[in-house]
C-alpha cells in the first residue's frame, strides 16, 4: 500500500484520533490492533520528519571575533 503525502500536522491529528479511539475502549480487538499499527507508523513518520527538519536548522553563534556566523545545528 502506497502512503499518501500527508503533512506533519495531519499525521499528528490522525495520531490523536487513534489515541482517542484506543482510550475510548469501544473498538474490537482486531480494530484495536489495526489502530495500534497505524499509530506506530504515523509516529515513525512524524519522528522522521522531525529528524529531517532538525538537520536543516542552523544556529547563529558568535565566532572568536565576536561576529555572528551561521553554524549547522548539531544533530544527535
Amino acid at each position: 500500500m502506497e502512503e499518501k503525502n500527508v503533512s506533519f500536522e495531519e499525521n499528528l491529528r490522525e495520531l490523536e484520533d487513534i489515541v482517542n479511539k484506543l482510550e475510548g475502549g469501544d473498538v474490537s480487538l482486531d480494530e484495536m490492533m489495526q489502530l495500534f499499527e497505524s499509530g506506530i507508523a504515523k509516529t515513525r513518520e512524524c519522528n522522521e520528519r522531525l529528524k529531517k527538519a532538525e538537520q536543516k536548522i542552523t544556529v547563529l553563534m558568535k565566532n572568536a571575533f565576536g561576529e555572528m556566523e551561521e553554524k549547522p545545528f548539531p544533530a544527535e
